[in-house]
């Protein structure tokens, strides 16, 4: 999923330490567990994109930009 609601659930859930199925009311156990995977792999982009302009940002400032690392699994 690529919502930025979805993500807003994501942050929620990592906030207030709940599961982000719990935000949402699932109750099947297997969807919920996908849910919350895909929200923790969602979360995990947002902070290394985030990570990664940050990175950018102080190169322009006269630092030497560093690569961001990409990591496959």
């Amino acid at each position: 999923m690529q919502s930025e609601n979805f993500l807003l659930v994501s942050v929620a859930a990592a906030k207030f330490g709940a599961r982000p199925s719990q935000l949402v009311g699932l109750r099947d156990p297997v969807l919920a567990l996908d849910f919350d995977l895909a929200a923790a792999a969602r979360l995990l982009a947002a902070e290394r994109a985030a990570h990664a302009e940050a990175e950018i940002g102080l190169g322009e400032s006269g630092a030497p930009p560093s690569r961001a690392r990409e990591m496959n699994w």
